[in-house]
Order: C-alpha cells, then structure tokens, then sequence
C-alpha cells in the first residue's frame, strides 16, 4: 500500500509499505477520505525524537476490510471514522495518511448512512479535543456517559465563550454545547469570537451574539453584552488570545480551556483565571511521548473517548452533531505537502493569511476560513 511517512529534512515521502493485519479486536479500514489539522503539518515540519519512517495523519474515514478474530460488533462493509496518532510522538504510534489503517474496534465510529466520508473524516480529533476541553477542562457534566462528574454550576446563569469560533473545534464545541440542550440538562449561554464572513454561519448554530475577533473593544463588548464570561475555550491558544479571553470574565474568574501548551502569551492573564491544556491523545488511552513529557496511560480517558464515540454514532443513521464544512482538495498524498500542509502552515493560525498564496487563481488554494482540507485516496 501507498502511505505517507516523515522523512529527513523536514518533508514526507510516499513510500510503499505492507498492507496491516487487524489484532482480534482490531478492524483494517481502507481509507477513502483522510482530514488534514494543523498537528499533521506541525510534526512534518518539526519531526518528533524516532519519527522518521512513522506514518503521518490523524483523521480518517473509510470502509471495513478485514475485521479481528474476537470482533463481532463490526462487519466487511462498514462505513467508519476514526482517530490515530500520526507521528506526533516519541515512541511509535501508527498514522493514518495511507491506504489502509488499523483502528481499535471500541475507538472507531460507525458512520450514518446520511454522511458522506468527506464529512466523516472532518470528525473524530475536531470533535474529541472539544469534547475533552468542555465535558473534563471546563467540569461541565456530558450529555453522555461520562467517568468525570462534576457538582452542579454555582451560577444561576453560566455562560461560555468559544473563542476562534470558525474552526474544526470550535464549530464542534458549539454543536456539543447545544447538545446540553437538547438532553434537558444545565443550559449555557453561548457567545464567539470569529472574522465578519463567519458570523451569520456561528448565528444560525444558536449562537447568543458573535464577536469580530480583531476588534480592539472585543473584551468591552463580550463582557457588556454577556455580564461577564464564566467558562471559555480559546480554539487558538496563540500569541495574545488567551490574555484577550481572561479579561472577558465576570468577578471571579473561572478557566479557560486551550489547544495548544506554549504558542500563547502568559503575560496580560488575570491572576482569577486558569488556561488549561490537555492532549486530545490521553484519549486513546496508551501512553505516549508528547512535547518531551511521558503521558501516562490513562483508562479514565480512555473511556471517555470509548463512550463519546459510541454516543455520536449510537443509533447508525444520524450523527449527533454536524460535521465541518469541507474543502476537497485535488491530487492524493502526494498532494498533500504540497497543497495542504503549503495552506495550514506548520507553527500559528494566525500566519496563515500572509504565507497563503494570494495570487492563485485556483479556488482550492484560497485561504482557509472556516473549513476543512480533504483528501481522497480512494476514486
């Protein structure tokens, strides 16, 4: 099989590899579509400590090919979506930018019939790290089963702000939000932060109001329309941003739940507020070498992620959330460098705008704004 693998230099190569046998609790998927995040390029671009050879990639969806021995809850045929470390780490962790992957059967998500491939693979790392920063970070209990459970919200009338709003995170943290809702449980209201093109798209998914996240009275406007903040999600956790959110909270502070360890400013935080960060990989439940700390294993988030899963794709015919917009992009893995990582960048969000290639008259190439890159390896 085809897959794209970290090779010396900075860059990937698409090599030729055996295809994978599935353990007896394990399936073969042969990938259709796969999603690109910004970690991919990150570690094509600074390699992690024995990266070289690894398979780079995180999101996939594709279809069953070979099911494991003890498996009986998934068959040949079955549509599915899921999660695999990509060569992020120090020890060795299996990617998904190739033919065919293997996933762990209670880590993979059944894929309705109503959902196409392209959105499915926009789904499992966008979804879990939002779920993670809302139903652990933030102590806000889970429309779902959940290991973590937390008291009940000491305000009468919480509020969060999702910040960068128009991105694979943040449209999920909304749509899981909502879910609160839905299932009769603590109600929040909802308030984001996001460039002008996005904000009628942020309205329409329930948003109470939508903030220009450039403003230079963004804090003075979140806090007079809100009263103040109680929880908030930075779904950029770059430069200045997560400074900008704590000052949106009312007296008292709270938490802020961040994506990224080292990319924001701890100068300018207020000293009542906490950023928290955590990685979405703890959720897989092995341990791992990331960002040159040991991570344990952990079976409590294991099962977070095992029970989250489930739940999206419980009932085979509707997901529960909606799933990103999409951009497909033209060519296959061998495209992917080249086009897709050209566009995500490999360090900040926020250089995006000036290392994209402004002039291309080709639409694929625009800048990314509230969407994600696909690629088909399969016709």
């Amino acid at each position: 099989m085809k897959a794209l693998t970290i090779a010396p230099g900075d860059t990937v190569v698409v090599v030729e590899l055996p295809i994978p046998e599935p353990g007896p609790n394990e399936i073969r998927v042969k990938v259709h579509s796969v999603a690109l995040n910004l970690v991919d390029a990150l570690y094509v671009a600074h390699p992690a400590d024995k990266a070289f050879g690894c398979v780079v990639g995180s999101d996939i969806a594709g279809i069953v090919d070979k099911v494991g021995s003890d498996t009986i809850q998934w068959r040949v045929g079955d549509k599915v979506t899921g999660l695999l470390q990509g060569a992020t780490s120090g020890n060795i962790r299996p990617g998904g930018f190739a033919q065919y992957v293997i996933l762990e059967v209670d880590l993979a998500i059944r894929i309705p019939s109503t959902v196409s491939y392209d959105e499915a693979a926009t789904l499992p790392l966008g979804s879990l790290t939002a779920a993670q920063a809302l139903f652990i970070r933030l102590r806000i209990n889970a429309p779902f089963p959940s290991p973590f459970s937390f008291p009940p919200e000491a305000t009468p009338a919480p509020s969060i702000l999702i910040s960068s709003a128009a991105t694979s995170i943040g449209f999920y943290a909304i749509e899981l939000i909502k879910l609160l809702h839905s299932a009769g449980a603590q109600t929040y209201r909802v308030f984001a932060t996001a460039s002008p093109r996005n904000h009628a798209k942020l309205l329409s998914l329930g948003v109470e109001a939508v903030f220009e996240y450039r403003s230079p009275t963004q804090v003075d406007h979140v806090r007079n329309v809100s009263g103040g903040i109680t929880h908030a999600f930075d779904c950029l956790s770059e430069d200045d941003t997560t400074a900008h959110i704590s000052q949106t909270f009312r007296e008292g502070g709270g938490t802020i739940a961040v994506i990224r360890k080292a990319a924001w400013n701890k100068d300018g935080i207020r000293a009542d507020v906490t950023p928290l960060y955590g990685a979405a990989w703890s959720g897989l439940g092995h341990e791992i070498l990331y960002n040159g700390e040991t991570l344990p294993e952990s079976p409590e988030w294991r099962a977070f992620t095992v029970t989250f899963f489930s739940f999206l794709g419980r009932d085979g015919k509707n997901l529960l959330i909606q799933p990103n917009p999409v951009r497909v992009m033209p060519g296959g893995l061998e495209s992917i460098v080249t086009k897709g990582f050209a566009l995500l960048g490999s360090r900040k969000v926020a250089d995006r705008e000036k290392n994209a290639v402004q002039s291309s008259s080709k639409p694929w190439m625009k800048p990314i704004s509230g969407e994600k890159l696909i690629y088909h390896l399969t016709s």
